[in-house]
């Protein structure tokens, strides 16, 4: 970060950064650069050198699959053909240009291919987004016609919440990575031991996400529900004023995993949003469901004491009311 002030750290799932993760077996890929990962807001060199960084800490024991989207057609070609030429990459995964929502299908389906041919034969997958692109077309024809004309097409990431069109792209047998925390139970219930997942808050609750699919696999749904939609509820309570990156940030600092700021135009939380978030926290604490939601480091920094310490103010209250107002019997 002080070699490149357009290089903002958010690793996601970065094995360099972590010491012990008790998780670390489920991961068997990465993604860098993606939304959370803001890597559309980073020069083409930062993001070359953030793709080197993650290849070098992975060190060929996970899969490591790079976003290359942005809104510069040039940009983007040149960054899949440097990609491209670096071993340790094992896939190429790119969004539509995210400024200019309103070309066409056509227009999308050039782009995809024309970009796909700049990666020389690695793996491309398509990064659908629409809650961000605000792009509005059928994705299961755009994957079919993909699958058509670029030889090295192998799937996409969904973040989307739409469950019937995932299902129609599960049967196009593709390689599909999940976005969004809440389609884990629908994810293992369709895909079974299939199922994966690349999103931003696996740094921090990768461990409840493996659990809830170890549930359904082994016939548990109701239970696995249940933790979903704690789970989901976690989420909300993340989020600061609509701050989803930024607030994910602070979690990341909070569980032992020191990140830098976002990059900029994004924001970094005020210290008003800061005591909302740290309020959230202690909240959801006190309510008793969220003591093990969080994955755990080795040697936490000072603000994942602090976190801890949040943990057991809201244990403490928790049993405190409940004591106070006899609903614990001694």
């Amino acid at each position: 970060a002080d070699r490149d002030p357009n290089l903002c750290y958010f690793l996601t799932c970065s094995l360099e950064s972590r010491k012990e993760y008790k998780a670390v077996v489920s991961t068997q890929s990465t993604g860098v650069g993606g939304s959370a990962g803001q890597g559309i807001l980073q020069s083409t060199t930062a993001r070359l050198a953030v793709a080197q960084a993650f290849i070098d800490a992975a060190d060929g024991r996970i899969a490591v699959i790079i976003h290359a989207g942005g809104v510069n057609y040039q940009d983007t070609l040149s960054l899949c053909e440097n990609l491209s030429a670096m071993d340790g990459v094992d896939g190429i995964m790119l969004s539509s240009p995210m400024f200019y929502p309103y070309f066409t299908y056509t227009g999308l389906l050039e782009f995809l291919c024309d970009a796909g041919a700049a990666c020389n034969g690695k793996p491309v997958l398509y990064y659908h987004f629409p809650s961000l692109t605000r792009l509005k077309y059928d994705v299961v024809e755009l994957m079919k016609s993909l699958k058509r004309r670029l030889s090295n097409f192998v799937g996409l990431k969904y973040t989307a919440n739409d469950e019937s069109v995932y299902k129609k792209l599960v049967k196009q047998n593709l390689k599909i990575f999940l976005g969004f925390p809440n389609m884990t139970v629908v994810g293992a219930q369709t895909q079974g031991d299939q199922v994966s997942l690349i999103t931003g808050p696996t740094n921090f609750v990768n461990g409840v996400m493996v659990r809830i699919v170890d549930l359904v696999l082994n016939g548990d749904v109701r239970k696995a529900k249940v933790i979903q939609n704690d789970l989901d509820s976690f989420m909300q309570a993340i989020v600061v004023d609509q701050e989803l990156m930024s607030a994910m940030t602070h979690v990341m600092n909070f569980v032992g995993l020191p990140m830098g700021p976002p990059a900029k135009p994004l924001s970094d939380l005020t210290d008003t949003q800061k005591r909302i978030l740290k309020g959230n926290l202690y909240k959801v604490a006190s309510e008793g469901r969220y003591m093990d939601m969080l994955d755990r480091y080795e040697a936490p920094s000072e603000t994942s004491s602090t976190f801890t310490s949040y943990l057991l103010m809201g244990t403490c209250a928790y049993l405190l009311y409940n004591i106070i107002s006899k609903k614990i019997n001694w």
